[in-house]
């Protein structure tokens, strides 16, 4: 290699940062990878098309037991499952644990 070639690759080496000079700095370290965002939450269910009026009312119940922690079918149907449901609220609470609605679970419900 003659001494203009030499001169030329350590020219492109050095524009490169590819020198072995004392001089240059060391390269960044990589960026950190972006924090990911845990899913969000799945929607409430939505009510049910084509209930009665009185099976309307059970559905707001059991959607307001789902927000509550319950993992009831909203179906608009008062079953074991439902009345299990509002009796595990009822006792968080500290009310009587009748599994039926009064008023004070209503409002506690917020139904």
């Amino acid at each position: 290699m003659n001494a203009r070639t030499l001169a030329f690759a350590a020219c492109c080496l050095a524009a490169a940062g590819l020198a072995g000079c004392s001089n240059s700095q060391p390269a960044p370290p990589p960026p950190a990878p972006a924090p990911v965002a845990a899913p969000a939450p799945p929607p409430p269910p939505m009510m049910p098309a084509n209930l009665t009026p009185a099976q309307q009312k059970v559905a707001k119940v059991q959607m307001a037991l789902n927000s509550n922690g319950a993992e009831l079918t909203v179906d608009g149907k008062w079953g074991p499952k439902t009345s299990a449901a509002l009796k595990s609220f009822q006792v968080s609470h500290h009310e009587k644990p009748t599994g039926k609605m009064d008023a004070a679970t209503a409002k506690a419900l917020g139904v």
